[in-house]
């Protein structure tokens, strides 16, 4: 894998699982490549379809070669998981760009939690 600098957009989700019992869903998205270095953005109060527009920029190293897509709801005591997606780092590498719809896909992948939209763009180094 070559190196350089990975920019992701997280634009939007739509039809997130609802995980609260008033209300819709506090969201956020963690963004990972490994779990040591986590970046995460704001929380979209109430909301199944939060829109968050935000980006975050990783450095690429060898090696690596998926990132990973964490969306939580966030309550007064911790947090609910309501799923995670990932995304092959190749497809991002092969045209230096990637737009995607990442499905949350439910236990055994049998329904979905919803998806978010995420944008790469690659820059090599």
């Amino acid at each position: 894998m070559p190196n350089g600098t990975l920019e992701v957009i997280i634009v939007e989700g739509r039809n997130l699982k609802d995980r609260d019992i008033i209300g819709q869903n506090d969201a956020y998205v963690e963004i990972y490549l490994d779990k040591k270095y986590r970046q995460r953005t704001k929380i979209v109060k109430n909301s199944n379809s939060p829109v968050w527009n935000e980006r975050f920029t990783f450095n690429i190293h060898k090696g690596d070669d998926t990132i990973h897509f964490a969306v939580y709801d966030d309550d007064l005591v911790g947090r609910d998981s309501i799923g995670s997606g990932k995304v092959k780092l190749k497809h991002v590498f092969d045209d230096n760009k990637h737009e995607e719809w990442v499905k949350l896909p439910a236990h055994l992948g049998l329904s979905s939690h919803g998806e978010i939209h995420v944008i790469m763009n690659f820059t090599p180094s």
